[in-house]
């Protein structure tokens, strides 16, 4: 495999491996984080004082909540203030916030430790999409961009694998704070290592005179966190309470005005014209409806199991919306698959047929999605939109999970059992899901690729834009092609 010269930036070989290293610990870390407390968390729930099952969820929609909301700001704050200062600043929050978490096991009290872990998940939203924009920044189109952003894309598998290894170690072993107080650790270690690994030509603001819609975005996270709070929090307290229903219509309310807002604004951190592109509306509905799903079949296969026991080479071959109706096929399947398993059955059968299947649902789906982002947006809008389907799946995980946990709870209530409490959320699974793969078939096909002609004026047009704004980089599946570089080297990057 022949790579491109490498950038001038760094001193050496060493220099540029120890730099993709710590970028690449910014989607390991994010995705460690989850793992390290989802696995333990029947082990962790009793230790902060969650007796309540339906509280459970909480501890990780809380997490994904806030990594969703906040990324379609920092990667903005990077281009006005420097993505490397930004990286350093994401790091010290996911330090600082991974500490106070471990601290809940002192002050146990499970609203503490969801504020905490919602906390931390700034750390993330800070660090993924300027670890992004500064590979973006550093490599040019090539081979060996390719490479770097393929390791990137792969941490993220392997940080889940490795923060629920280790955390279940401690929790079973030791005790469940150390996982958290070792990443506390690890992360300020990278902060100080990327002051001094990340070169200075790196260092300077993008747009440093760059203006912000601060009202839209104080009054749209505002209302994206109610929203998403009253759905998790409904089957908790219990959706009889009129105070949960005033909450739901004040958050639509606030989400409303901030359309307003940014219509009136100049510079909206959302354009809206990008909801008038074709087939980006059914992508985002799609990814919600099938992300939603999954986020149910993650976390109720890990409670099933503890309570009772190349992709690249279809993109060639098939459009991009039928490799995405096929990701929502596969999101439907899974959640079929434990929703229909026997409690005494062998994890041989359905449960692990499962875990074969979830990875073609999760590594198909965002790569379609981006596909047809890719294809439709202009190019001065692909950045925004690209950080709008990231965004969706961090939303619909825990939107999800509060709509299952609603039904949840109404079963206990009628004296049903934990498992078919479970069940009663799988089949949800199942619903959300397949609603996915109508929406696939129906909303999100597109006409043929534009010409080259009119591919390369837009770049011409806009290529002032595409070059400074590298926190809006996604990779563009069409010019890897024209290089030739499909069949070496597939990308299946989820950032």
């Amino acid at each position: 495999m022949h790579f491109d010269e490498r950038p001038s930036c760094f001193h050496n070989f060493a220099h540029e491996i120890l730099y993709v290293s710590v970028i690449s610990c910014a989607q390991l870390l994010t995705q460690a984080a989850l793992g390290n407390v989802l696995v333990p968390l029947h082990i962790i729930g009793p230790s902060i004082g969650i007796e309540d099952p339906a509280k459970l969820p909480w501890t990780l929609a809380a997490y994904s909540l806030t990594v969703g909301i906040f990324i379609l700001v920092t990667g903005r704050l990077g281009d006005i203030f420097g993505h490397r200062l930004l990286l350093i600043i994401g790091f010290m929050i996911f330090s600082i916030f991974s500490l106070l978490v471990g601290m809940s096991v002192y002050v146990k009290n499970d609203i503490y430790f969801d504020v905490m872990r919602a906390c931390q998940g700034i750390g993330p939203a800070t660090l993924l999409p300027n670890a992004i924009a500064l590979l973006a920044r550093t490599y040019p189109t090539g081979m060996r961009k390719s490479f770097v952003f393929s390791m990137f894309g792969a941490t993220a598998p392997t940080g889940f694998i490795l923060g629920a290894l280790f955390g279940s170690i401690f929790a079973q072993l030791s005790w469940w704070p150390w996982a958290q107080w070792i990443l506390a650790i690890f992360c300020t270690f990278l902060a100080i290592l990327a002051y001094f690994i990340i070169p200075q030509e790196l260092s300077s603001a993008v747009h440093p005179t760059g203006k912000t819609d601060i009202l839209g975005t104080i009054i749209g996270l505002s209302g994206l966190v109610l929203f998403i709070y009253c759905w998790n929090e409904g089957p908790v307290i219990g959706w009889d309470k009129p105070y949960v229903y005033i909450l739901l219509i004040v958050s639509i309310l606030i989400i409303c005005l901030f359309i307003i807002v940014e219509m009136k604004t100049i510079e909206p951190i959302m354009p809206l014209s990008i909801w008038s592109v074709k087939g980006f509306p059914g992508v985002l509905t799609s990814m919600a409806l099938g992300w939603s799903s999954f986020g149910i079949f993650v976390y109720y296969i890990v409670q099933f199991l503890q309570q009772t026991i190349s992709v690249s080479q279809l993109y060639d071959r098939l459009p991009a919306h039928f490799l995405l109706m096929g990701a929502m096929i596969f999101f439907c399947l899974i959640n079929t698959l434990i929703a229909t398993a026997s409690a005494d059955q062998t994890y041989w059968a359905q449960i692990f047929i499962s875990t074969l299947i979830a990875p073609f649902a999760m590594d198909v789906s965002f790569p379609s999605a981006s596909l047809i982002v890719s294809n439709t947006m202009p190019i001065n809008q692909q950045g925004v939109a690209a950080s709008m389907v990231n965004t969706v799946i961090n939303w619909s995980i825990s939107l999800g999970l509060g709509i299952a946990g609603t039904v949840e709870s109404q079963l206990l209530k009628q004296g049903k059992t934990v498992l078919e409490g479970y069940r009663g959320r799988l089949y949800v699974g199942i619903g959300l899901s397949g609603a996915g793969v109508i929406v696939a078939l129906l909303f999100c096909r597109v006409s043929s690729l534009p010409s080259t002609s009119t591919k390369q004026k837009e770049r011409s047009d806009f290529g002032v834009i595409s070059a400074t704004a590298a926190s809006d980089t996604i990779i563009n599946t069409n010019m890897i092609q024209s290089e030739g570089l499909e069949g070496k080297f597939p990308i299946i990057c989820r950032f």
